[in-house]
């Protein structure tokens, strides 16, 4: 009985003080988590944060590299032959989380890739050998759906995303899979070397005489890409409506831009001789290499 009593003595006292411990750590506000950093601090070694993860396009530098020529043609043949492979990359666009990604040039890169990998799937599935170019298939820009970043978007409401982020030389980038869209570069775009990659996507462009840009010394005119005018909000960071319609009747808003990655000569031009503007004709005809020999 006495043993018993000693017993019960020992486990009220066992009680008591864990509810003292209990009551010391929840009154501190520190919890489990807390309580373990302090200690790793204390012992020296303080929990390093989690790096922010980039997304991995690799898979479709590697498509573009192997169907895409220096002229930014596309071998739509052999793209199709590595269906497989763009399919597995789309794949991981679906499922990709861009507000997770340490930056706006990884989310813009994102956004461009997923916007050029798409249209290269959509021209396999309506376009390529179905149809001179994509305007002429019903709603390939503004209602065919795609599976991307947990959402299904269209290719207009992904191109959204990436005019978002207010760098109008995405402009430059993202391809339409058209005649007198830019060059589909050889490469998928990445945040590290997006800078540089977007430079030299405009420079190029403006240097295109047939897509960019085109000095017309006689008749004192300067003719731009239609891209100026669709969006010459993004270019005037102004309102998209009344930059439109501004870059309709003058086009002299968008001239800022222009000579900001320009030729010298043309630089000069724009500010010696006020030239006119005027926009060059848009061909939609496919960019496949069949066509462009």
């Amino acid at each position: 009985m006495l043993n018993k009593m000693k017993l019960m003595s020992l486990s009220l006292t066992a009680l008591i003080g864990g509810l003292v411990l209990l009551n010391a750590t929840c009154s501190s506000g520190s919890k489990p988590t807390e309580q373990k950093a302090a200690a790793l601090s204390a012992a020296g070694t303080t929990p390093k944060p989690r790096a922010a993860q980039l997304f991995d396009h690799s898979a479709f530098d590697k498509l573009l590299m192997a169907r895409v020529n220096e002229d930014g043609w596309v071998d739509y043949p052999g793209l199709q032959r590595d269906r497989a492979q763009l399919n597995q990359y789309l794949t991981t666009l679906a499922s990709a989380k861009p507000e997770t990604f340490p930056a706006d040039v990884e989310r813009l890169a994102f956004w461009i890739n997923a916007y050029n990998a798409f249209t290269l799937a959509d021209v396999l599935d309506d376009v390529f050998h179905k149809a001179k170019g994509v305007k002429e298939v019903p709603g390939f820009f503004d209602r065919k759906r795609h599976q991307v970043a947990g959402a299904e978007l269209t290719l207009d409401e992904i191109e959204k995303h990436g005019r978002d982020l207010k760098d109008p030389r995405l402009h430059f980038a993202v391809v339409c899979a058209s005649t007198s869209c830019p060059k589909l570069p050889r490469f998928a775009f990445t945040g590290a070397a997006l800078d540089e990659q977007l430079t030299r996507a405009v420079r190029g462009f403006l240097a295109d005489p047939a897509r960019g840009l085109r000095v017309d010394k006689g008749s004192n005119q300067l003719y731009l890409s239609p891209i100026f005018k669709w969006y010459a909000g993004d270019f005037t960071m102004s309102s998209s409506l009344i930059a439109r319609v501004k870059a309709e009747v003058s086009g002299s808003e968008v001239l800022d831009y222009v000579k900001q990655s320009a030729s010298a000569e043309a630089v000069q031009f724009i500010s010696e001789k006020k030239p006119k503007v005027k926009y060059l004709d848009y061909d939609w005809s496919l960019n496949a290499q069949e066509t462009h020999q």
